[in-house]
């Protein structure tokens, strides 16, 4: 299965995003990409968190969904939308919600970001997103052809736990559609995604923003896919860009039957 890794970078204008996306979707459509993952706040990189507030729709209704459907469905594609910020209940405080989009643009499942990014970092930027989102609870599994995929977002990266648990239900490759920032993602954004892939013998695509936004924030790119024996097969470096690989099963199987780990896991 070819899937493509989709990087850009996002700013406050949502048409310009859109128009942005559609082109490299055209790209990654040539390349014979069947599956395309988009970025964390694909659709927008706000200046001020009423615009994300005034974005949200609710779910199955509104023009960035019907966006996705349309293109989803023109193109023929599977489309992983990074995340979009769709009503929870509490107008200051939608989900970060991970939409997928089949080729006829039917939705098929979401996932909501389950962890929160509130930190402070070093050179004093601080993040507070539990201030204007609410947290999912519930991991999300799909599959693809013979592929078992699941979803994270972001700042779930650094949580085992979430990776561990589609490991025991057979994942076979994990995204994480980010806007990793530029400080956090030079020290951890490949480690990380290294650790999760060994960990749990599993390929994991990390689809990342790029760059320096509109809003002044400037975010790592290097958007890559790690085998599950823990080898970079391909990446990006900080261009705005589509990247195509082809996953493969028989890489999956090789190295849990030489390795099996996930069979000696003791608690």
């Amino acid at each position: 299965m070819k899937l493509a890794l989709l990087q850009i970078t996002s700013s406050h204008r949502l048409n310009e995003n859109l128009e942005k996306i559609k082109c490299l979707l055209l790209d990654a459509k040539q390349q014979g990409a069947k599956v395309v993952v988009l970025p964390e706040n694909f659709a927008l990189m706000q200046k001020h968190s009423s615009e994300k507030l005034a974005l949200q729709e609710a779910l199955g209704n509104g023009p960035v969904q019907d966006w996705l459907q349309k293109v989803s469905s023109e193109l023929s594609l599977w489309i992983i939308a990074g995340s979009f910020p769709i009503s929870s209940g509490d107008k200051n405080k939608p989900f970060a919600r991970c939409l997928v989009y089949n080729p006829s643009g039917q939705l098929v499942t979401f996932y909501d970001k389950i962890h929160l990014f509130d930190v402070e970092l070093a050179n004093g930027e601080t993040y507070l997103e539990s201030e204007d989102t609410s947290a999912g609870d519930s991991p999300q599994l799909l599959t693809i052809d013979d592929f078992t995929i699941g979803l994270s977002i972001c700042y779930d990266l650094r949580f085992p736990e979430l990776y561990r648990y589609y490991q025991k239900q057979g994942a076979d490759i994990v995204l994480v559609p980010s806007a990793f920032t530029q400080k956090t993602g030079e020290q951890h954004w490949q480690l990380l995604l290294k650790a999760r892939a060994v960990e749990n013998l599993l390929y994991l695509a990390g689809v990342n923003q790029t760059g320096i936004h509109s809003n002044g924030r400037q975010t790592y790119g290097h958007s890559q896919l790690i085998d599950p024996w823990g080898k970079l097969v391909a990446s990006l470096q900080q261009q705005e860009s589509v990247l195509v690989i082809e996953l493969s099963k028989q890489k999956i199987d090789a190295v849990r039957s030489r390795f099996p780990a996930h069979l000696h896991r003791k608690l």
